[in-house]
């Protein structure tokens, strides 16, 4: 990826991403759980805390967090 004088994306990268975006988001957007709510378009922290206060109110008292951090891998 070039960059421009700052270390910015040009603007055809930028768009190039975009396009990718476009072509890959919807089809896997559908397969994701209906309760993912990490870096989705649409979804939001609160979003998954009104859910959490939902099913909680629901009886509900299990809420999972699950996530992968890189660690000292190179």
């Amino acid at each position: 990826m070039k960059k421009a004088g700052i270390g910015i994306p040009t603007i055809q990268d930028r768009a190039r991403q975009a396009l990718v975006k476009s072509a890959l988001e919807p089809e896997w957007e559908s397969r994701f759980e209906s309760t993912s709510y990490g870096f989705r378009p649409g979804r939001s922290a609160q979003d998954a805390i009104g859910r959490i206060y939902a099913a909680i109110n629901k009886g509900q008292y299990y809420v999972l967090d699950a996530g992968a951090r890189r660690s000292g891998m190179k």
